[in-house]
């Protein structure tokens, strides 16, 4: 019996020691991951959006911009990182308030660089063309996180950021009486006036025998630095105070009607005089087209026409000029010159102004309406020397160069 017993206590106690051991490696082995937090879930991996999925996320922004609504334009085409974020935020912020008809987002692949797109937002602001106009462009990284695109980064130059109706901080549009005026909300009072001017101003452009059939855009600009950014960085002359230009479109061919620029601070005090700085620069929106099929589009034609629906100038300087053998600046060199402004004294331009607005009057009082549109477009598709111009004469009015200078001395020297 006790040898028994000495027999099988080894064999206990060797039992009993391999249990311990596995007990103790079991301890020290799971002892850690009672204290780990639990992992959290790797996030899907990213790629390059391709041009259609890019697109799609782009229509439903779209699609938010225009109805205004925030949130929906967030959840279309979320953004990641700081620079993505503020750059849709400026689109949506700058562009979101203006009277859209339609509107679009377009992505364009960035060659060379998978996922990015030069993003431009394209529509048309009321009932005022042209229907592809570009309110603004950002150069956007899109990649694709799970099944959702999302911007990840922005890569738009300085210059692009504030071009076009980005230049606007918080834009209000008045439209009325076939002018569609954009300002800041700060300068509304501006935008009101000019859009309650648009009156007299189109009734003037009879006199050169246009009848508007569309409305124009004309953009209130609150300061130099407004103006120049929405053109890009242009122009560089700080003179530009009224001017028209070629609307910024999708397609490569201009819009048939130009838009009117204006610096905002410029009309203060103007009262009376400005209906006729309108008409001025509507006569340009109107009429360039006049030009898009001639050899030239000479300055002094195109001033001419503005200033005679402007009216309201003083022609003595003229008459002096005529009186004493038109010699400060010939008729003829007017005309062909490129640039009225280039080289020329204040009072040169003037000048030339009214020697541009008298010939418009001549042909009117002489020949009538009828003749003055194919009278310009004659003289614009000549070779502007004296034989070119005496050509067109001949062939709108039926006269000689000679003769046409001699009755419009004349005429200047019969104005008031």
């Amino acid at each position: 019996m006790d040898s028994a017993r000495r027999t099988v206590r080894p064999w206990l106690m060797l039992f009993v020691v391999a249990g311990a051991i596995f007990a103790l490696a079991g301890f020290v082995f799971f002892l850690p991951l009672a204290f780990d937090e639990p992992r959290a879930a790797l996030p899907p991996a990213t790629r390059a959006a391709t041009p259609e999925e890019a697109q799609v996320a782009l229509a439903d922004a779209a699609t938010a911009l225009r109805a205004r609504d925030r949130a929906a334009y967030r959840d279309a085409l979320p953004a990641s990182g700081r620079a993505a974020r503020r750059s849709l935020g400026e689109l949506f912020r700058h562009l979101s308030p203006l009277p859209w008809t339609r509107l679009a987002l377009l992505g364009t692949p960035v060659p060379g660089v998978p996922g990015r797109f030069d993003v431009r937002a394209v529509g048309q602001l009321g009932s005022t063309g042209p229907r592809d106009r570009v309110g603004g462009e950002r150069i956007l990284d899109l990649q694709m996180l799970g099944s959702r695109v999302v911007a990840t980064g922005d890569a738009t130059p300085p210059a692009v950021r504030r071009e076009y109706l980005m230049a606007f901080h918080d834009p209000v549009a008045v439209g009325r009486n076939g002018l569609l005026v954009l300002s800041d909300r700060r300068a509304r009072d501006r935008a009101e006036a000019l859009a309650d001017a648009g009156v007299a101003a189109r009734a003037r452009l009879a006199l050169v025998g246009v009848e508007p059939d569309a409305s124009v855009l004309v953009s209130v600009y609150s300061s130099m630095e407004d103006l120049k950014a929405s053109l890009g960085g242009g122009p560089q002359e700080d003179r530009m105070r009224f001017f028209s230009n070629a609307g910024p479109r999708v397609a490569p061919r201009p819009w048939r009607i130009r838009d009117i620029g204006v610096l905002g601070p410029s009309l203060d005090g103007t009262g009376a005089w400005m209906p006729m700085m309108l008409s001025h620069e509507m006569t340009h929106a109107y009429t360039w087209q006049w030009f898009t099929k001639t050899a030239h589009a000479p300055t002094f034609l195109l001033e001419g026409l503005a200033t005679a629906v402007e009216g309201g100038r003083d022609w003595a300087p003229l008459r002096e000029e005529v009186a004493t053998g038109n010699q400060l600046w010939p008729l003829l060199d007017a005309m062909a010159a490129k640039d009225l402004w280039a080289g020329n004294s204040n009072e040169q331009v003037r000048l030339a102004y009214l020697e541009a607005s008298s010939v418009v009057l001549y042909v009117l009082d002489r020949w009538g309406l009828a003749e003055l549109r194919p009278f310009v477009t004659a003289v614009a598709d000549s070779d502007l020397t004296e034989e070119g111009v005496d050509m067109a004469t001949r062939e709108a009015l039926d006269v000689n160069w000679d003769e046409f200078y001699a009755g419009w001395k004349k005429y200047v020297l019969s104005l008031p």
